[in-house]
């Protein structure tokens, strides 16, 4: 793995698994039922583009692994799931439905504020940037469940959201571990993305151009953890959990 890729697991390392951490991220290795449900009902409203933003990938470039690439991840995403009769977002909604929420309800979720503010500029990203900032900026997303952030200096936990260690004592329902489980997958989506845009940007200024993008996805990545611990907050109501 080239250059970039390591500034960039060096980026989110010193932004979200430092020794102060993101609320809403740090309350994952410790949930609560109101903390998963808050979890999956935002992360729903994340999944809900995703998959067009990967298609501006797909319709931007003319690079048959670029493409072939992203049609993999989106099958594993809707269509087949190891861990699902379903895709990934199957898993989800299971996920939703053993947390308290109603199908219903996870289908027709509307996100936070903050989520709604990172959704806007995933989609202008996906817009008005070109196809390889995307790219970086969709996938970089994923990179946050990288096996191999553990080995970048500075990380501060014991383990990473899909450790099989973490997740089997957890308090997490059976699909919710299931679904972040799933997560240990980024692990390859993440670093075959970083390969591939790495193999199309040989120059420093189109790496750098790159990471500014990445930079500003993960800028969106602080209001994804805020939008869930302010859903947190409020769900915390619903389940009857004091402070």
């Amino acid at each position: 793995m080239g250059d970039l890729a390591d500034r960039m697991r060096r980026h989110i390392v010193g932004r979200f698994y430092g020794e102060v951490m993101p609320e809403g991220l740090r309350r994952l290795f410790s949930p609560t039922p109101a903390y998963q449900a808050a979890l999956v009902y935002e992360h729903w409203c994340f999944l809900q583009g995703f998959p067009r933003w990967v298609g501006s990938i797909i319709a931007g470039t003319d690079k048959l692994d670029v493409i072939e690439y992203e049609v993999d991840n989106l099958y594993g995403e809707l269509i087949h799931d190891p861990g699902s009769k379903g895709g990934h977002y199957a898993i989800v909604l299971s996920a939703g439905v053993e947390a308290g929420l109603s199908s219903n309800e996870l289908t027709e979720a509307r996100p936070g504020p903050k989520m709604a503010l990172a959704l806007k500029d995933w989609y202008d990203i996906a817009r008005t940037r070109s196809w390889i900032e995307t790219m970086a900026a969709v996938h970089g997303t994923e990179m946050l469940a990288d096996q191999n952030l553990k080995k970048v200096p500075g990380y501060s936990l014991p383990h990473i959201m899909g450790d099989e260690p973490f997740l089997r004592p957890s308090t997490y329902s059976p699909s919710g571990k299931r679904f972040l489980g799933t997560t240990r997958a980024d692990t390859q989506h993440a670093g075959r993305a970083a390969e591939l845009v790495e193999k199309y940007a040989p120059t420093s200024e189109e790496r750098d151009n790159i990471f500014k993008t990445f930079v500003r996805s993960m800028d969106n990545m602080e209001l994804y953890f805020e939008a869930i611990r302010e859903r947190y907050e409020e769900f915390r109501v619903r389940f009857h959990e004091s402070a």
